[in-house]
């Protein structure tokens, strides 16, 4: 698997928090100041994983872990919290209480990054989870078909190459049968419809006319530190 990237949503002073630098050695880290800018920068980008560390930001953070959960139901979540822990509702995977210490956080993340590290495919600002066949796009999660969602596998796994239509059907439909592709052009037009804000003129899943199809993937990273105000 690549290396993860984790969303970190807290309250960052002129020094860098020692969770926060124990995280970046194993994680590529963004960083924002509000849930909503959380919500804004997995719309950007997929990530793996949200560090929510509602101590940092002076508040218990039980509201937006559930705005969190709410945009994003199935991104892991771990929610640092102030306490007292007899008042915490919080919808997180996993919550911790202060005083947390770097190794822990890590622990937590990477336990979290572990269960779904075989099932995860991240591809520009597509990413899929194939155990829940789920899949992301620009922060926007739908349930797939089994079908559908053998069919993304296939593209994510092989973004810019072309792939013609036998190899399609051998994949998806285990056939090479050509004589009747409708269920796969019914399939391409799904796909589009979920991933291509204009699916007739498709910018992502192109025709390759006479051959099959390819999906092709601009070069969009966000830079791995982002400070957003509120």
């Amino acid at each position: 698997m690549e290396m993860g990237r984790v969303l970190f949503i807290g309250r960052t002073q002129s020094t860098r928090p020692a969770i926060i630098s124990a995280l970046e050695k194993r994680f590529e880290v963004v960083l924002v100041t509000s849930g909503k800018s959380g919500i804004e920068a997995a719309s950007a980008k997929p990530f793996h994983i949200i560090v929510l560390d509602a101590a940092s930001m002076r508040t218990p953070g039980d509201r937006v872990c559930r705005e969190l959960r709410s945009a994003l139901p199935h991104m892991p979540l771990v929610h640092i919290h102030p306490g007292p822990k007899e008042t915490a509702q919080s919808a997180a995977d996993t919550l911790l209480f202060m005083p947390v210490t770097p190794r822990k956080l890590v622990n937590s993340v990477e336990r979290l990054l572990q269960v779904q590290s075989d099932d995860f495919i991240n591809c520009g600002p597509f990413s899929i989870n194939l155990a829940r066949r789920v899949l992301t796009v620009h922060g926007q999660e739908t349930q797939l078909t089994p079908k559908q969602a053998l069919l993304v596998e296939v593209f994510l796994r092989n973004p810019g190459a072309t792939l013609d239509r036998r190899t399609l059907m051998e994949k998806v439909w285990q056939t090479d049968y050509l004589g009747d592709t409708r269920t796969l052009d019914v399939h391409i037009r799904w796909i589009r419809e979920l991933i291509e804000s204009d699916p007739s003129n498709p910018r992502y899943l192109r025709t390759v006319r006479g051959i099959g199809y390819r999906l092709d993937v601009p070069d969009e990273i966000l830079t791995p530190e982002i400070e957003m105000a509120l």
